[in-house]
């Protein structure tokens, strides 16, 4: 056994730490010095490229974490009914392994246990099991068909996400507990059923919903319907419930409607209209990103924030009502709406956050109300359309290249309060021919109007702008 190395356990018997043999099939020792052999140790066989087959022997009880991972070439594993625990990323990783029998009396499968076995086709799984943990089954392509047994109370994020041959699941009574985004990626899921006794979880037109919290969990990426109508009385659409649902091109939402979250409909790009009631007051970060269909929106009235990147690169939007009770929008928001030709910021809005209309090409004009005290990074940079800028008076700082590659750009504004502009804020605005900068400014970079070539500045006698002028050699007059 000198290809074996083994260590003591407290309780007298045996764990294998390591191999170095160079075995296809390897049956592992169920003794050692006279003793059993009940622990396979953490990383044992990792990254072995010679294992083609293992079996274990019924003297153990327990697999280490990563114990198998990433045995390429390992295609079959025959487990022993004396295994009770099998550790986090065991078999993670094992692209050749088909199937898989786990034991009974199993309690848990353990987070990415099986993950990226892409091969893996086969999945028995005993009525012990009572929770699948995060990710432990998620990139297995192969896999379409799984028998969740009717023990399992509690299934982990991502669980089976990424799976895209998985044609159909049913949901035992049990489970009670559905992580997120448990099969995200699901391409070819054509259902999710459920008893129409389930206590928590109902299927409604396809769609899963929690009974309880009266929201919608998952649409199936198999679904046909090209409109979709949210029953009345849900309150929230989950994280990545309709993401990447393509074939959707129209969803109604119910008057109900509290929360869409995170992604919900992320990468819906045949979306072309959606009706986002009152009632809304959240609406979750990459909620509608790259939905780049969508035309027109008109914003909740009790919305106050727009979240990061909420609509980033919708870009056939070309128009979009903001309601009076937002006060703030988010980095990224329309950043890569190429298609948003106008936009009217309400009294009252606060910060509008880095990068939140970058690339917003065709926007002509641009008026910030006196309520807006911060704008971020890059904010309106290269909207290439944009001729002018009206800022009103409670703006301090202009921040780095926050109207940066503004070609077009030929009128700006900056009200007597402006205190610093920042590097490269005006860089490449080529056709900004004169710029009157108020006594207020007491700090310019010396980039700030990099590459205006024909740029005159416009100074107060006495300013801090007045000695920019003269000491980075800028045409200026006094005024």
């Amino acid at each position: 056994m000198s290809e074996y190395s083994f260590s003591r356990r407290r309780d007298g018997s045996y764990q294998l730490d390591s191999y170095e043999g160079t075995s296809a099939v390897l049956s592992i020792p169920s003794e050692y010095e006279g003793r059993q052999v009940t622990a396979i140790g953490d990383n044992a066989f990792s990254w072995s490229e010679n294992i083609r087959k293992i079996i274990i022997p019924d003297t153990v009880t327990q697999i280490g974490e990563a114990a198998f991972s990433w045995c390429e070439y390992l295609s079959e594993a025959v487990l022993p009914d004396s295994v009770k625990v099998i550790g986090e990323w065991a078999f993670i990783g094992c692209t050749s392994l088909t199937s898989i029998r786990l034991p009974e009396g199993l309690k848990r499968i353990n987070y990415s246990t099986f993950q990226s076995c892409s091969s893996l086709s086969d999945v028995y799984i005993p009525d012990s099991v009572r929770i699948i943990g995060p990710e432990a089954f998620s990139e297995c392509r192969n896999l379409k068909c799984i028998r969740l047994p009717e023990s399992l109370t509690s299934l982990g994020d991502n669980a089976f996400s990424a799976c895209e041959a998985l044609e159909s699941v049913r949901l035992p009574d049990h489970l009670t507990d559905l992580g997120y985004n448990v099969f995200s990626g699901c391409i070819s899921l054509t259902s999710l059923s459920v008893s129409p006794d389930h206590p928590v979880f109902r299927d409604v037109g396809g769609l899963l919903i929690n009974k309880k919290e009266k929201n919608v969990l998952f649409c199936p990426y198999g679904k046909t319907e090209k409109e979709i109508r949210i029953p009345d009385g849900i309150l929230s659409i989950a994280e990545e419930a309709f993401s990447g649902r393509n074939f959707l091109t129209d969803i109604i939402l119910p008057d109900t409607l509290k929360t869409i979250e995170t992604k919900a409909f992320y990468g819906c790009r045949g979306l072309k209209s959606i009706n986002l009631p009152d009632s809304i007051n959240r609406i979750g970060s990459s909620a509608f990103h790259s939905c780049s269909s969508l035309q027109y929106l008109s914003l909740p009235a009790s919305l106050t924030v727009i979240d990061y990147s909420v609509f980033y690169a919708c870009n056939a939007l070309q128009s979009i009502s903001l309601p009076d009770s937002l006060r703030i929008i988010g980095p990224c928001a329309f950043s890569g709406c190429s298609s948003l030709s106008g936009i009217n910021f309400p009294d009252g809005l606060i910060d509008i956050g880095d990068s939140a209309f970058e690339g917003c090409r065709s926007i002509t004009e641009i008026f910030l109300p006196d309520s807006v005290e911060c704008i971020g990074e890059h904010v309106f940079g290269s909207c290439i359309m944009l001729e002018k800028v009206h800022i009103d008076k409670k703006l301090m700082i202009l921040p780095v290249q926050a109207f940066a590659r503004c070609e077009n750009l030929h009128s700006v504004f900056l009200p007597d309060g402006v205190e610093c502009i920042r590097a490269e804020v005006f860089i490449r605005c080529e056709k900004l021919m004169t710029l009157s900068l108020p006594p207020s400014i007491t700090e310019i970079d010396p980039s700030a109007f990099a590459e205006c070539r024909k740029l005159r500045l416009q100074v107060s006698a006495g300013s801090f702008a007045l000695d920019y002028a003269i000491e980075n050699d800028y045409d200026y007059s006094i005024h």
